[in-house]
């Protein structure tokens, strides 16, 4: 913790502190980049877990993550002969994209997912069984 204290802290934040349609594309980019959601989303973590980043700005981050590990499965379907491989990534994109339009928009709905996250937290500090059994 004590090495993401100021400067660097407050980089991170300025690079996340962005609307929420930018940051759903910029976690789709950089998930496209680094072909794969768990290491966005793994990186974010630990930042809201120490205070840098809120919650809220890690979500639609991690909404991007969603569809930037879509387009990877687009792309290898792709350079595929199979049409069932193609249909498959675009089921995977559209289930995604659906995701987005019915939790984000509505920031009344953005709060079930929101305090989800936080009572997982807090089970999570109360007992060391709960992460292996998620």
């Amino acid at each position: 913790q004590r090495g993401l204290m100021g400067m660097s802290t407050r980089i991170i934040y300025k690079a996340t502190n962005v609307p929420g349609v930018v940051a759903i594309v910029l976690g789709a980019a950089v998930t496209l980049l680094v072909q794969s959601s768990s290491i966005t989303t793994s990186v974010l973590t630990p930042l809201v877990g120490i205070g840098v980043i809120q919650l809220e700005q890690m979500f639609p981050l991690t909404l991007g993550a969603n569809i930037g590990t879509t387009i990877t499965g687009l792309l290898a379907s792709l350079v595929s002969d199979s049409v069932s491989a193609l249909q498959v990534a675009l089921c995977h994109l559209f289930f995604n994209i659906s995701g987005i339009i019915i939790w984000y928009p509505l920031p009344f709905m953005r709060k079930v997912p929101l305090n989800g996250a936080r009572e997982l937290g807090k089970w999570t500090r109360r007992s060391k069984l709960i992460p292996p059994i998620y």
